[in-house]
C-alpha cells in the first residue's frame, strides 16, 4: 500500500513540475501561422475596405485609416491581452481585427488619425514592451524599428501603463490613468526585450514579460491559452482554453491588386508624417474621416504613376532609433539587460527606402501609365453602370414583390370574410330547425289551453234547469200578508 501511495505522490509531482514548466517556458511553440496557408495583399484591401479607407501615399504605398473615430487607440481600445504558447497575445473584438495587430506596423499621423503600414509577417503583436515599477506597458511598433532595439522613441503618449495584475482583464483600459502619467511612470519601468527568433523563416517578435514574471508579481496563477485557426477572416474567438483567429502563413504581393474602388483614395490629400507624431486625445473624429464623410475627400481612380511600396518585412528593417543597436535578451532572472533609465527619444532617421520606392518613370511608361488610368476609369464607369442596373432590377423585383404580398393580403381577407359569411349561414340554418320545432310546439299546446279552458267557463254559467226549481221554492217560502182580502173576494 506504501508503495503504491508513493507512485501516486511521484506521478503527482511530476505532473504539476510539468506544468509549471509549460507556463514559464515561453513562447513553446515557433512563431507559425496557419501551415500552409497563403494570401495574397488582395485579401487585407477587400477584408479591411468596409471598415475604413485606403490610402496611396508617396512613401508607405497603400496604408489603412480605419473608420473607428473618437478615443480609438490600437493595441488599446476594443481588445485585451492573454497568454499563449506564443507570448502575450492581442485578442481583438474588431472583424477586421486579426491583420492589423498580427501583421505590419502602425503611426500617428495629425491629420489621417493613426494609419496601418501592412505587412507580411505574423506576430502574436506588434508592440514594444516596458516593466518594472509595478507597472507593464506596451506601445505599437512604428514603420522601420527593429525587434529588440534597447530604445524606442516613439512618443511618450503611445504607451499604455497598467499594474501587473490587470493585465489580462478585459476592462483593463479602465485601469489606465492617461496619458498624462506616461512621464513619471516611463522612468519607473525597462525595456523587457524578450524576443522569440523562427530560425525557419527568421521571424523575430518581442513576446513581453514572461508568464512567470506576472505570476511572481501578482501571486496569482497567469492562464495559458493554446492557438488556434479559423479558416477564413473573422473576429477572434476565444473558447475553451483556446485562441481561434485567421492567420495566413504568408502575404503575398500580388501585381494588379488594388483595393476597393468604393474605399481607395488613389492621391492622398498629404503624405503620411515619416516622423511618429504623438496621439492627441480628442473627442472627435480626425480631419481625414471627416473630410471623407462631408465629401471634400472622395475616392478616386488607381493610377500607375508610382512602382508599388512592398509590404513591410521585418527582415529588412533598420534600426532608425538612436543609442545602442544591439538586440538585448532576457536574463535568466527575467529582468531587462538594460537598467538603465532611459527615457525614449524622438527618431532622428527617415524610414528606409528601397528600390520599389522610387517614384522616377520614363515618359513611354507614364504614357503607359495614363492608358492604363483610363482604361480603370472606363472600367469602372462600367462597372458602376452595373451596379445601377442591378439595383434598379432589384428595386423591380422589391416592387414585384410587395404587389404580389399586397395580393397575397387582399386574397387573404376576402377568404376570411367569405368564411365569416358561411359561417353565419350555416348558423342561421342551424337555428332554423329549432324554431320550427317551438312553433310546432306551441301549436300543439293551443287547442290544449281551449279544452281545458271551456269546462271551466261552463261550471261558473247556471242551467236553465237550476234556475227553474228555485223559483217555486221561493213562492212557497213567500208567507200571505195579514188584512188583505182574497182576490176572489174582491
Amino acid at each position: 500500500m506504501k508503495r503504491l501511495l508513493n507512485k501516486v505522490f511521484t506521478s503527482a509531482t511530476l505532473v504539476i513540475a510539468l506544468a509549471t514548466a509549460g507556463i514559464t517556458a515561453i513562447p513553446t511553440q515557433q512563431a507559425k501561422a496557419q501551415p500552409g496557408e497563403y494570401v495574397s495583399n488582395q485579401t487585407f484591401y477587400d477584408d479591411l475596405a468596409p471598415y475604413g479607407e485606403w490610402v496611396n501615399d508617396g512613401q508607405y504605398g497603400n496604408v489603412w485609416v480605419p473608420n473607428e473615430g473618437e478615443g480609438f487607440r490600437p493595441y488599446g481600445t476594443g481588445g485585451h491581452w492573454v497568454m499563449t504558447e506564443y507570448g502575450n497575445t492581442w485578442v481583438s473584438d474588431y472583424r477586421w481585427g486579426w491583420a492589423p495587430f498580427h501583421y505590419g506596423r502602425w503611426t500617428y499621423d495629425n491629420y489621417y488619425g493613426w494609419v496601418w503600414i501592412p505587412g507580411n509577417e505574423w506576430a502574436p503583436a506588434w508592440v514594444s514592451w516596458r516593466y518594472g515599477g509595478g507597472y507593464s506597458g506596451w506601445a505599437p511598433l512604428s514603420p522601420g524599428i527593429s525587434i529588440g532595439i534597447s530604445s524606442y522613441g516613439c512618443p511618450n503618449d503611445w504607451w499604455v501603463f497598467v499594474e501587473p495584475e490587470y493585465m489580462y482583464r478585459r476592462d483593463y483600459y479602465s485601469h489606465w490613468r492617461g496619458p498624462q502619467y506616461n512621464n513619471s511612470v516611463i522612468n519607473r519601468t525597462s525595456y523587457a526585450n524578450n524576443v522569440y527568433v523562427n530560425n525557419s523563416n527568421n521571424t523575430r517578435y518581442n513576446y513581453g514579460p514572461r508568464a512567470e514574471t506576472i505570476r511572481q508579481s501578482t501571486n496569482r496563477p497567469v492562464p495559458v491559452y493554446r492557438m488556434g485557426n479559423l479558416s477564413r477572416p473573422g473576429a477572434t474567438q476565444v473558447s475553451n482554453n483556446v485562441v481561434s483567429m485567421y492567420r495566413p502563413q504568408t502575404v503575398r504581393e500580388v501585381s494588379g491588386a488594388t483595393p476597393p474602388a468604393a474605399h481607395y483614395i488613389a492621391t492622398a490629400p498629404r503624405a503620411v508624417s515619416n516622423q511618429p507624431q504623438a496621439a492627441t486625445a480628442s473627442n472627435s473624429r480626425s480631419a481625414f474621416t471627416q473630410q471623407v464623410q462631408q465629401g471634400v475627400v472622395r475616392p478616386q481612380a488607381a493610377t500607375n504613376d508610382r512602382q508599388p511600396v512592398p509590404f513591410i518585412n521585418n527582415r529588412n528593417n533598420q534600426q532608425r532609433n538612436m543609442g545602442n543597436n544591439v538586440p538585448q535578451q532576457m536574463n535568466r532572472d527575467n529582468q531587462p539587460a538594460n537598467q538603465g533609465r532611459m527615457a525614449p527619444q524622438q527618431n532622428t532617421q527617415a524610414p528606409v527606402r528601397n528600390q520599389w520606392n522610387d517614384t522616377r518613370q520614363q515618359p513611354a511608361q507614364v504614357n503607359m501609365g495614363q492608358q492604363q488610368a483610363q482604361q480603370r476609369l472606363q472600367q469602372q464607369a462600367q462597372q458602376q453602370q452595373q451596379q445601377m442596373q442591378r439595383q434598379q432590377q432589384m428595386q423591380q423585383q422589391q416592387a414585384q414583390q410587395q404587389q404580389m404580398q399586397r395580393q397575397q393580403q387582399m386574397q387573404q381577407q376576402q377568404a376570411q370574410q367569405q368564411q365569416m359569411q358561411r359561417q353565419q349561414q350555416m348558423q342561421q340554418q342551424a337555428q332554423q330547425p329549432q324554431q320550427r320545432y317551438q312553433q310546432m310546439q306551441q301549436q300543439r299546446q293551443q287547442p290544449q289551453q281551449q279544452q281545458q279552458q271551456q269546462p271551466q267557463m261552463q261550471r261558473q254559467q247556471p242551467q236553465p234547469q237550476q234556475m227553474q226549481r228555485q223559483a217555486p221554492a221561493e213562492q212557497r217560502q213567500a208567507p200571505p200578508q195579514r188584512g188583505a182580502p182574497p182576490e176572489g173576494r174582491r
